[in-house]
């Protein structure tokens, strides 16, 4: 788990150097110039570049394993995204989806799955099939229901989940108690929701094994 707390650190380091370095380069101009050499580019930011859309130019980096897509006015991803398939790491931070396309579980490399401040309305089950170890929902609009328990069961890689100011979550679902038998997730993140102190003590004794970070 350290090692996952540890890229969510260096996301937060990244995020304000890119900011500083690579707002003077438009989306357009990092794509031209990544795309004279397509299959050598692991990594795109295109961060704060106003795109709208995700334009059809990303599908073609066979070998993209970073992508970085905060900030951009999206509303959806193409329904192709699965085409992506070392993706490794997904930024989305910072839009207006509510819902992955079902491709989305064809990426089974995706490890790291940022979309704080989107419109979520509960766990995506379209992470289903991925390899996701971290997943960051804070800011959306999460209810945290007993679906999403059943959904987060079909996660066996995930270790850190982050609701954080998902100010709906006023109660714990029934299922919570599935959770303690889930085998990797270590760490729950639960600041600035609109649950009690009294509910997260009784969380903490429902789930030993799971750090609640409140």
């Amino acid at each position: 788990m350290r090692t996952i707390q540890k890229v969510g650190i260096a996301y937060l380091i990244l995020c304000a150097a890119f900011i500083i370095s690579d707002c003077r380069r438009s989306a357009s101009e990092i794509l031209n110039e990544a795309a004279k050499n397509p299959t050598s580019v692991e990594k795109l930011d295109l961060g704060l570049g106003k795109l709208g859309t995700v334009p059809p130019s990303l599908f073609l980096f066979p070998n993209l394993k970073w992508l970085d897509l905060r900030m951009n006015e999206l509303t959806s991803l193409p329904e192709n995204a699965g085409d992506w398939s070392n993706l490794e790491h997904l930024n989305i931070y910072g839009n207006d989806i509510e819902k992955l396309p079902g491709s989305v579980s064809k990426l089974s490399k995706l490890r790291f799955f940022f979309a704080g401040n989107n419109d979520f309305e509960g766990i995506p089950a379209e992470l289903t099939g991925t390899s996701v170890e971290a997943i960051y929902l804070d800011s959306n609009k999460i209810e945290f229901k007993e679906s999403d328990i059943d959904i987060l069961m079909g996660f066996p890689k995930l270790e850190v989940l982050d609701l954080a100011r998902n100010r709906k979550i006023g109660s714990f679902p029934k299922n919570l108690g599935f959770l303690a038998s889930h085998p990797k997730l270590r760490l729950l993140i639960l600041k600035e929701t609109g649950l009690k102190p009294s509910q997260i003590e009784s969380a903490r004794k429902l789930l030993p094994k799971v750090k609640i970070e409140f």
